[in-house]
Protein backbone atom coordinates (compact mmCIF):
# COMPACT_ATOMS: atom_id res chain seq x y z
CA UNK A 1 0.00 0.00 0.00
CA UNK A 2 1.30 3.44 -0.93
CA UNK A 3 1.06 6.17 1.68
CA UNK A 4 -0.16 9.44 0.20
CA UNK A 5 0.49 12.49 2.29
CA UNK A 6 -1.64 15.60 2.31
CA UNK A 7 0.96 17.68 0.48
CA UNK A 8 0.92 15.42 -2.58
CA UNK A 9 -2.88 15.44 -2.54
CA UNK A 10 -2.84 19.24 -2.57
CA UNK A 11 -0.22 19.23 -5.33
CA UNK A 12 -2.51 16.94 -7.34
CA UNK A 13 -5.44 19.33 -6.73
CA UNK A 14 -3.31 22.29 -7.83
CA UNK A 15 -2.15 20.40 -10.91
CA UNK A 16 -5.69 19.34 -11.87
CA UNK A 17 -6.98 22.93 -11.63
CA UNK A 18 -4.00 24.71 -13.15
CA UNK A 19 -6.09 26.61 -15.71
CA UNK A 20 -8.68 28.00 -13.27
CA UNK A 21 -7.39 31.02 -11.33
CA UNK A 22 -10.32 31.18 -8.93
CA UNK A 23 -9.96 27.56 -7.86
CA UNK A 24 -6.18 27.94 -7.46
CA UNK A 25 -6.61 30.98 -5.22
CA UNK A 26 -9.26 29.21 -3.11
CA UNK A 27 -7.02 26.16 -2.72
CA UNK A 28 -4.07 28.39 -1.86
CA UNK A 29 -6.11 30.23 0.77
CA UNK A 30 -7.38 26.97 2.28
CA UNK A 31 -4.01 25.22 2.32
CA UNK A 32 -2.09 24.78 5.54
CA UNK A 33 1.66 24.89 6.02
CA UNK A 34 2.13 21.14 5.67
CA UNK A 35 0.23 21.25 2.36
CA UNK A 36 2.43 24.03 0.96
CA UNK A 37 5.77 22.69 2.14
CA UNK A 38 6.12 20.66 -1.04
CA UNK A 39 6.01 23.87 -3.13
CA UNK A 40 8.57 25.61 -0.90
CA UNK A 41 10.92 22.62 -0.96
CA UNK A 42 10.56 22.51 -4.74
CA UNK A 43 11.70 26.15 -4.92
CA UNK A 44 14.78 25.31 -2.86
CA UNK A 45 15.61 22.31 -5.03
CA UNK A 46 15.18 24.34 -8.22
CA UNK A 47 17.65 26.94 -6.95
CA UNK A 48 20.16 24.28 -5.89
CA UNK A 49 19.81 22.46 -9.20
CA UNK A 50 18.42 19.16 -7.95
CA UNK A 51 15.34 19.34 -10.20
CA UNK A 52 15.86 18.80 -13.94
CA UNK A 53 14.01 21.52 -15.83
CA UNK A 54 14.07 22.57 -19.45
CA UNK A 55 15.81 25.68 -20.76
CA UNK A 56 12.45 27.26 -21.59
CA UNK A 57 11.29 26.81 -18.00
CA UNK A 58 14.59 28.17 -16.66
CA UNK A 59 14.12 31.30 -18.75
CA UNK A 60 10.59 31.72 -17.40
CA UNK A 61 11.84 31.38 -13.83
CA UNK A 62 14.64 33.93 -14.28
CA UNK A 63 12.01 36.68 -14.09
CA UNK A 64 11.01 35.39 -10.64
CA UNK A 65 14.45 34.66 -9.23
CA UNK A 66 14.09 36.84 -6.13
CA UNK A 67 10.62 35.44 -5.40
CA UNK A 68 12.01 31.90 -5.65
CA UNK A 69 14.70 32.82 -3.15
CA UNK A 70 12.10 34.29 -0.77
CA UNK A 71 9.89 31.21 -1.10
CA UNK A 72 12.78 28.87 -0.33
CA UNK A 73 13.89 30.70 2.84
CA UNK A 74 12.75 29.15 6.08
CA UNK A 75 12.83 32.49 7.89
CA UNK A 76 9.89 33.93 5.93
CA UNK A 77 6.42 33.66 7.39
CA UNK A 78 3.89 31.43 5.69
CA UNK A 79 1.55 34.37 5.06
CA UNK A 80 4.31 36.24 3.22
CA UNK A 81 5.01 33.20 1.07
CA UNK A 82 1.32 32.73 0.26
CA UNK A 83 1.07 36.40 -0.72
CA UNK A 84 4.01 35.97 -3.09
CA UNK A 85 2.26 33.02 -4.74
CA UNK A 86 -1.04 34.93 -4.94
CA UNK A 87 0.61 37.96 -6.58
CA UNK A 88 2.59 35.92 -9.12
CA UNK A 89 0.12 33.48 -10.60
CA UNK A 90 2.47 32.75 -13.51
CA UNK A 91 5.22 31.72 -11.09
CA UNK A 92 2.76 29.58 -9.14
CA UNK A 93 1.56 27.84 -12.31
CA UNK A 94 5.12 27.19 -13.44
CA UNK A 95 5.97 25.67 -10.05
CA UNK A 96 2.88 23.48 -10.19
CA UNK A 97 3.82 22.25 -13.66
CA UNK A 98 7.37 21.44 -12.52
CA UNK A 99 6.10 19.74 -9.39
CA UNK A 100 3.51 17.78 -11.32
CA UNK A 101 6.07 16.53 -13.81
CA UNK A 102 8.73 15.81 -11.18
CA UNK A 103 6.77 14.51 -8.17
CA UNK A 104 3.46 13.17 -9.45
Amino acid sequence: MVKITSDTIFLQLFHDNIDDDKVLLKLLSAAKLKDLLIIFELCKNILVGNVPISTKTKNQLRNFEFDLIRLSKKSKQISQKVNILKKNSKLFRTLIEIGGNFIL
